[in-house]
């Protein structure tokens, strides 16, 4: 098995060899990121010049956990969409109710989504999912080739293998194979695909990077802003280019409050004339609440023991900010007299935001404010409260003054999951405790790792 320690010490002293160059091969590779559109909004996320490494051994145990979790979602969905007593602890609310009950031509609730983790030591911790429309595929691929052409990773590559990973590829399969579910393949035709968002979001450059990507293998592609979606005659187009298929990265809360510009895309979708993925069912485990269904004691029933056990060991206790009576740590407490009085123990999110919006830590949080918010709870909007896991800090370096720097950084690694398969996993960097590039901090490539024989 590889030592990470081992393969990072190697690595940065192949850096430090390289030190009298490193202004001008940071330069250089800082002009390849921006020519291959890896920025967000404009900016480079990829300033840091070492990979996140994980040997061959903990990709593949974070695949086995990867895909218990997905039975027990599965088993969530089907639960749900069958009780709405069930169904109300996902914490959707009316309007998106009528979107989640849009049958959308297939079963499956998720086509591409991205558990995101915090891995210490042995201890590997699920924080969230994004079930939704996940980001950062693209990029992930793309930066990968940008950083194999450094000249010590290059050299570093001698000593190690690295593992391959084809994270575009895998998503195209995935949205080929659920549109001849739906039922696309009648139409004798590749499908026409369409990546539908905002024209002026910051993952702008991903979009293009995708439809590159697709039409390198033979798929026509267009990026559409749902504001210039046309319906009619059970056709769906953009100008004069009928489309079969939507790679939906526009939110479903965009649908929910902005109806009169996305009702094209609703439209079509619910008649069933364009397959759509991921599909407005999505949104009903892409909520953090649920990592309280996973986790409440009063759904045990619904999962097997080792699906217990997988939850337990890697989902972090999570309930519902709520008056109730419940049990953590093996121990029967009033939530919110507990959660008021041990803070530093806990996290608190909005149901439904990301981007790090509204997320209070216990520890960087007074415990006035910390009370504000639990009240501001009780009385609006969905919060859940998490159990604080450990979070990694690692030193990686950067190039500050023609100088390599090594700072601390938060990890954040987050395998994307299509179905039973992970492929690839997003390394998210940060110098605070949220790491999460819409808040402001960087990525790196992942390199999976085994040693050369």
């Amino acid at each position: 098995m590889v030592s990470i320690p081992e393969s990072i010490q190697y690595y940065n002293d192949l850096l430090e060899k390289s030190e009298s160059k490193i202004a001008d091969l940071f330069a250089v590779f800082m002009n390849e990121c921006q020519s291959q559109k890896l920025t967000f909004g404009g900016r480079s996320m990829y300033n840091f010049i070492r990979p996140n490494f994980i040997s061959v051994e903990q990709y593949e145990y974070i695949r086995y956990v990867c895909g218990i979790l997905r039975n027990t979602i599965t088993k969530f969905k089907n639960a749900a969409l069958s009780n709405p007593h069930i169904m109300a602890q996902a914490g959707v609310n009316a309007r998106e109710k009528e979107l989640v009950d849009i049958h959308p031509g297939y079963d499956r609730l998720s086509i591409t989504a991205r558990w995101d983790s915090f891995m210490h030591g042995d201890s590997l911790k699920f924080v969230e999912l994004n079930a939704e429309c996940p980001a950062g595929i693209a990029y992930s691929d793309v930066a990968a080739e940008v950083y194999d052409r450094f000249p010590f990773v290059t050299e570093f590559k001698k000593r190690y293998s690295v593992e391959k990973c084809q994270i575009r590829q895998t998503l195209l399969d995935g949205l080929l194979e659920t549109y001849d579910v739906y039922g696309g393949n009648k139409r004798n035709k590749k499908p026409v695909i369409a990546i539908v968002d905002w024209r002026d979001v910051p993952t702008y450059t991903e979009f293009e990077l995708f439809q590159e990507f697709f039409e390198s293998k033979g798929y026509n592609c267009v990026i559409a802003d749902p504001r210039d979606l046309v319906y009619e005659n059970d056709i769906l187009r953009l100008e004069d280019t009928e489309i079969d298929l939507v790679y939906k990265r526009i939110l479903t809360n965009d649908c929910v409050e902005r109806p009169e510009e996305t009702q094209t895309l609703v439209d079509a979708y619910r008649d069933h004339n364009v397959c759509m993925i991921n599909p407005f069912r999505a949104k009903m485990v892409h909520k953090k609440s649920i990592f309280a269904v996973l986790t409440h004691e009063k759904n045990h029933d619904m999962f097997n023991g080792e699906e217990l056990s997988v939850i337990t060991k890697h989902i972090p206790w999570t309930r519902i900010i709520q008056e109730e009576k419940t049990v953590y740590r093996g121990a029967k407490i009033d939530l919110i007299s507990y959660i008021s009085s041990n803070k530093d123990e806990f996290v608190i999110k909005p149901n439904d935001e990301y981007g790090g919006k509204g997320v209070f830590l216990g520890k960087e949080t007074s415990a006035d404010n910390w009370n504000v918010v639990i009240q501001e709870a009780l009385s609006g909007e969905i919060y859940v409260v998490q159990e604080l896991v450990p979070i990694p800090r690692v030193p990686f370096p950067i190039v500050e003054d023609n100088k390599i720097k090594y700072v601390d950084m938060v990890v954040d690694m987050d395998p994307y999951v299509f179905g039973a398969k992970v492929e690839g996993i997003l390394t998210r960097l940060s110098s605070s405790s949220l790491a999460n590039v819409t808040a402001g901090g960087g990525t790196t490539p992942t390199y999976i790792l085994d040693e050369i024989s």
